[in-house]
């Protein structure tokens, strides 16, 4: 039963925040746009922060090795694999005429799915 729940929280949560697009479709106030780009960013951050690093760091205090050590490597790491995917994957940004990454004759919805998936990337890790 607590499994069920702890599925249906986070389905119902993205369903509910997904289906809000359908009543924003037409063009959206600016400074709400950035409230709302602000606040998914410091989710995300808060997220990383309290979910990864620090757990993290907890793990290695008992060892002879300094706590920050490994998550500070595998933070770096994390980013320079972004940053290759990023540079090495052809795919198209919204309201964006021109790929980045490499050249290629993909399509649009193509290369518009490739970034969804590359953004999407780091949030699978946690």
């Amino acid at each position: 039963m607590n499994l069920t729940i702890g599925l249906l929280i986070p389905l119902l949560g993205t369903t509910l925040g997904s289906a809000c697009v359908f009543f924003m479709r037409n063009k959206m106030n600016a400074k709400i746009e950035k409230i709302l780009l602000g606040f998914a960013s410091g989710v995300m951050i808060a997220a990383s922060v309290w979910s990864l690093l620090i757990p993290s760091i907890e793990m290695v205090e008992e060892k002879s090795i300094p706590s920050w050590l490994p998550a500070s490597v595998g933070f770096m790491i994390g980013i320079l694999f972004l940053l290759l995917l990023d540079h090495i994957i052809p795919h198209l940004h919204v309201n964006e005429n021109s790929p980045e990454g490499p050249k290629s004759k993909l399509k649009k919805n193509t290369m518009m799915v490739l970034a969804v998936t590359l953004h999407n990337i780091p949030e699978g890790c946690g």
